[in-house]
């Protein structure tokens, strides 16, 4: 079948049909695959049983992936492990489980990543073994709420930076959620809150549950402004939902949205998803957060 690229919502998102990603594509293939994503900023794969090696080889045509966190599940590779069932015992994990916890945190919008200096391209989502009921994943598409932003906002926001903190979006699930080796690993950075694509010139905002606060602004009042440019990209004609199906891959450009996990029934319904992270290549702000001062 040759490649075919359908619309999915009327602002944003595709779904791409005619390849296998678990084959090897030509250039050709990959391109179009390629341009879509710049385009689209969410593409769906149906019908796509891949292992992670497969996973991984078709990642890596993007460029270089990041390596999981310390005290992630798949810390030190390039898969993340997003799941409720112990890859142990296979059993579902109780609800209370610091993995669980730290699963519920994918339940804030943000971008993946945005807490590293040099924040992530995009992420690859694999369907491994999905509910029948819940666990969507839901996109905000943050290029259409840049567009739609008033003129005086736009100025008031150009050129602020805020302070991305994986430490802050965990405390606002859990503050025990990390200990000291991990908030090394990350520490916070500055990111701009509006950033812009260099394949196609177009801008979109740059915030969520990793933005702290504002830089040179009262933290309280560069919050408030924080939240009000969340509501204002999270409005239902901003956003996609997805629900899974059995052996999806779906693939996002974390430069243009943000997302996040819908809840299901974790005591009786298995979620076994499997992420790879597309590395960045180059900060949105070129100095380190410590030459910044925030109010």
């Amino acid at each position: 079948m040759p490649l075919k690229i359908k619309q999915l919502h009327p602002i944003f998102g595709a779904e791409v049909t005619g390849v296998d990603l678990a084959s090897e594509m030509d250039d050709t293939v990959f391109g179009d695959i390629r341009e879509a994503f710049e385009e689209h900023s969410v593409l769906v794969f149906r019908d796509q049983k891949v292992d992670d090696d497969q996973q991984i080889a078709f990642s890596e045509r993007f460029g270089p992936l990041e390596r999981m966190l310390i005290g992630s599940q798949g810390a030190g590779t390039p898969i993340a492990y997003l799941s409720n069932v112990d890859r142990d015992t296979n059993e579902i994990i109780e609800p209370d489980d610091k993995r669980m916890v730290r699963n519920a945190c994918n339940m804030l919008w943000h971008s993946d990543s945005s807490f590293k200096r040099v924040p992530a391209l995009g992420s690859i989502l694999s369907g491994r073994e999905v509910p029948d009921n819940g666990g969507e994943t839901e996109y905000a598409s943050m290029r259409a709420a840049y567009d739609t932003l008033s003129e005086d906002m736009k100025q008031r926001i150009d050129g602020l930076v805020a302070e991305h903190s994986f430490d802050y979006s965990r405390s606002l699930v859990d503050s025990t959620l990390l200990d000291d080796e991990q908030r090394d690993e990350v520490p916070p950075v500055p990111q701009r809150i509006v950033v812009q694509n260099p394949a196609n010139g177009r801008k979109a905002l740059y915030v969520g549950s990793h933005a702290s606060h504002i830089v040179g602004m009262p933290v309280e009042e560069g919050r408030a402004l924080i939240r009000e440019l969340l509501e204002h990209a999270t409005q239902d004609k901003f956003v996609y939902r997805h629900q899974w199906r059995q052996d999806e891959i779906v693939m996002w450009d974390n430069r243009a949205v943000i997302h996040r996990g819908r809840p299901w029934d974790f005591r009786a319904g298995r979620r076994i998803m499997h992420r790879t992270t597309l590395a960045g290549t180059l900060p949105t702000v070129d100095q380190p957060v410590e030459t910044y001062q925030a109010s």
